[in-house]
């Protein structure tokens, strides 16, 4: 039986030396390439992308040009700061948003009408990559109810091609303004 084992085996397995045929070795399997990571939904990779305003002036320069207009009274909008399809939105309270540039301004005279301005300051800019922000010190009197108050407001400005394409205001607590009495 032992003879019949090895005959079997011999059979099966030729040695290199006795076998006629070269002994291939087995083909490597092809590596895969790793899976490419899949974007999150929309479309974006998760890499950081730069972020862009367009041509014209920067955030910055915007800014300072808002902010050195209003220090010297001048609070209208002007074509070389607004967009004409700006948005104006208003905080708490009002909930609301002018869009384009006609609805702005008539929003705009329509505050200026009921109200008188007896001082303004604003600070900043504080810039980010797609805009800047203001603070804004107003010392304001309703016409209607001879009401005083300071106002405390933050102004978030958005800017696209050099000008400014969205406006939204934050209202801080205002602080009632003490008038001396008129002797």
């Amino acid at each position: 039986m032992a003879k019949k084992m090895s005959k079997k085996m011999s059979k099966k397995s030729p040695s290199k030396a006795t076998s006629k045929r070269a002994v291939k070795p087995a083909p490597k399997k092809a590596a895969k390439a790793a899976p490419k990571s899949k974007p999150k939904s929309g479309g974006s990779s998760l890499a950081p992308k730069p972020v862009k305003t367009g041509t014209g002036a920067s955030p910055a320069e915007v800014g300072a040009q808002l902010i050195a207009a209003c220090n010297r009274g001048d609070y209208h909008l002007n074509d070389k700061l607004w967009s004409s399809g700006i948005v104006s939105i208003e905080g708490v309270g009002v909930g609301l948003a002018w869009h384009g540039r006609k609805a702005v301004d008539a929003k705009n005279s329509g505050w200026n009408e009921g109200h008188t301005i007896h001082g303004l300051s604003a600070e900043g800019p504080f810039v980010g990559s797609t805009g800047f922000t203001v603070r804004f010190r107003m010392d304001v009197e309703e016409k209607a109810t001879g009401k005083r108050m300071l106002m405390h407001e933050v102004g978030v400005y958005t800017v696209k091609n050099g000008k400014i394409t969205q406006e939204e205001f934050m209202y801080g607590p205002d602080e009632p303004v003490k008038v001396p009495a008129q002797q």
